[in-house]
C-alpha cells in the first residue's frame, strides 16, 4: 500500500470501505471535470495563439469582422523562459581532486544538450500552466535521461502535507488506436508508485486494466552480460515536479483579461477602418437607373452623366477618429507588461538606457525569475538523488551533494560600453579572470584561446633568446668574415 495511501488512513480522512482504485477513480473524475483542467488547456491554446478573439462575431452581415490574434502570450512565457533558461548553466562539483574529477564526469554526462532543451521545455511548460513534470528514465543506450510530462496530465499524491516528495501519481493521456473502423481516441491511465506501474484504460468513468499489459510493470529493466533480463524499481517515484510558483498558478491567470482586451480593441478598431468609406457620395439628377451602375461608371470613365444642369455630384469627407481606441491599446499594452512582469521591447528609452536604469527596468523580470528559479532549483534537487544513485550502481562511486552546485544564468541586457569601462577600472583590484568573466564579449572559449597565445608568445620568446644569448654557432655571414681573417 502506497504511503499517500496510509497517511489518509492515518489521519481517518477516507472511509472504510473505500479502497485505493476507488479514489484513484474519484480523483480521475474530478480532475478531467475541473475548471483548472480546462485552464490548463486554455493555457496551452493561447500560446499557440488560438485565443478567445477567435469567438468575436458581428450582429449584422455586412460588417467586417477582424479577428487580431496579436501573440502576446507566447511573446511573454518565451521571455521569461529565455532570461532564466537561455543560457548554458554552471554545473560544479568538488575541486580538482582525482575522485572527484570522476564524479563531475558522471554528472556533466547527464547534465549535456539533450538535458538543457528538455529542462527548457518543461520550464516553458510551467510557465504556461504553472507546474510541469520531469519523468526520468533510460534509454535504449542505457543513459539516464528526463522526459517532459505535460502538467495536465498528472495527479499527483504526497506522502505528507509539506508537498515535497511525491509518493505515487497518476499520467492521464489521449492515445489514438486503430480499429477496422478506422483510429479513435482512447484515454489511457498510468498509476505509477515505488511498486511499479499499473496501466488502465478509462471506460465510462471507471479505470479498467489495460490487457496490453500483464500486471504491474517495473520502472525499468536491466539487461546482464548473459542477455537475462532484470526489473527494477527506483525506491522513489521517478517524478520530478517543475513550479512556476508556490501556488502551482498559470501565468495565463494573471495577463489573459489584459490580452483579451487588447486583441478586442485592436480587432474593433480594424473593423472601423474597413467600414468607414473615404467618401459619402451626394447624387443631384443622376440620369443612371441603379447605384451600383453609377459607382462603376465613376471608376471605369471617370464621368459621371446628369440629367439636366441642376445635375451634380457631391461629397462628404468621412471623418476618421480612433485616437480613443490608440489610446485605450496602448494603456492595455502598459498594463499587460505590469501585470505580467515583463519587459516592453518597444519601449523607445530601453536601449539608450544606463546600466543602472537597465537594472530598474528589469526589477520585476528579476522577481519573477527569482520565484521561478526558487521551483528550479528544488526540481533539481530532487532529480540529483537519481542522478547521485545512477553514478553509485554504476561506478561505486559516492558523490557529496554538498559540493553540488548548479546555477542558472540568465541573459541579462547589459550597457556594453559600461561594462567594458568598468572591467577597465577594476583592472589591479580584481585578478584578471574575474574582470575577463565580467567582460560582456566573454565566453569560455576565451580562456583556451588566451592559453595557445601565451604559448605562441613563450615560444617566440624563447627563439629569440637562444639565437640572441645563448646560440653556440655563428650566423653564415659571420662564419665567412672570420674564413677571411
Amino acid at each position: 500500500m502506497a504511503k499517500w495511501f496510509d497517511w489518509l488512513k492515518e489521519r481517518m480522512l477516507i472511509a472504510l470501505d473505500v479502497d485505493e482504485k476507488s479514489i484513484l477513480e474519484t480523483e480521475v473524475n474530478r480532475h478531467l471535470g475541473s475548471e483548472r483542467y480546462k485552464l490548463l488547456h486554455k493555457a496551452n491554446e493561447y500560446y499557440r495563439n488560438h485565443t478567445d478573439i477567435e469567438r468575436k462575431m458581428q450582429d449584422v452581415s455586412w460588417k467586417s469582422n477582424n479577428k487580431l490574434r496579436l501573440g502576446l502570450f507566447r511573446k511573454l512565457v518565451d521571455q521569461k523562459v529565455g532570461y532564466l533558461l537561455s543560457k548554458a548553466p554552471s554545473v560544479m562539483y568538488g575541486d580538482d581532486s582525482e575522485e572527484e574529477l570522476k564524479v563531475k564526469e558522471f554528472i556533466d554526462e547527464f547534465f549535456d544538450e539533450h538535458f538543457l532543451r528538455n529542462l527548457k521545455s518543461v520550464g516553458r511548460d510551467a510557465v504556461i500552466k504553472g507546474v510541469s513534470y520531469g519523468l526520468v528514465y533510460y534509454d535504449e543506450e542505457g543513459s539516464l535521461r528526463m522526459t517532459k510530462i505535460p502538467g495536465e496530465q498528472v495527479i499527483p499524491f504526497y506522502a505528507d502535507e509539506r508537498r515535497e516528495v511525491v509518493d505515487a501519481f497518476l499520467r492521464i493521456y489521449n492515445q489514438e488506436v486503430y480499429t477496422l473502423l478506422g483510429k479513435k481516441q482512447e484515454i489511457h491511465v498510468e498509476y505509477w508508485d515505488t511498486e511499479g506501474i499499473t496501466y488502465y484504460k478509462w471506460e465510462s468513468g471507471h479505470l479498467q486494466p489495460n490487457k496490453a499489459y500483464d500486471g504491474i510493470q517495473p520502472h525499468f529493466r536491466y539487461m546482464d552480460e548473459t542477455g537475462k533480463v532484470h526489473n527494477f524499481n527506483w525506491e522513489r517515484v521517478p517524478l520530478i515536479v517543475f513550479k512556476y510558483n508556490e501556488n502551482e498558478q498559470s501565468f495565463l491567470d494573471q495577463v489573459k483579461s489584459i490580452i483579451d482586451n487588447l486583441e478586442l480593441q485592436a480587432s474593433v478598431n480594424a473593423d472601423l477602418l474597413a467600414d468607414i468609406p473615404k467618401f459619402i457620395y451626394i447624387l443631384k439628377g443622376y440620369g443612371g437607373e441603379e447605384l451600383d451602375k453609377f459607382l462603376s461608371q465613376l471608376n471605369l470613365y471617370k464621368v459621371i452623366k446628369v440629367r439636366d444642369g441642376s445635375g451634380g455630384v457631391d461629397k462628404l469627407q468621412a471623418d476618421i477618429n480612433t485616437e480613443a481606441v490608440e489610446s485605450e491599446i496602448a494603456r492595455s499594452r502598459k498594463m499587460l507588461y505590469e501585470a505580467g512582469r515583463a519587459i516592453d521591447t518597444q519601449d523607445e528609452n530601453l536601449g539608450n538606457a544606463s546600466g543602472q536604469a537597465l537594472k530598474w527596468r528589469f526589477t520585476d523580470l528579476d522577481l519573477d525569475a527569482n520565484d521561478f528559479e526558487n521551483g528550479l532549483q528544488s526540481a533539481i534537487i530532487h532529480l540529483m538523488w537519481f542522478v547521485v544513485n545512477h553514478i553509485k550502481n554504476r561506478t561505486g562511486l559516492v558523490v557529496d551533494m554538498k559540493l553540488f552546485h548548479y546555477t542558472f544564468n540568465r541573459d541579462v541586457i547589459t550597457n556594453e560600453s559600461e561594462a567594458i569601462q568598468d572591467a577597465q577600472n577594476s583592472v589591479g583590484i580584481l585578478d584578471a579572470r574575474t574582470i575577463r568573466e565580467q567582460h560582456p564579449w566573454y565566453t569560455p572559449e576565451v580562456e583556451a584561446r588566451l592559453e595557445e597565445e601565451n604559448k605562441q608568445n613563450a615560444e617566440k620568446h624563447d627563439d629569440y633568446n637562444f639565437n640572441s644569448h645563448g646560440h653556440d654557432h655563428l650566423p653564415e655571414e659571420d662564419k665567412e668574415s672570420k674564413e677571411k681573417e
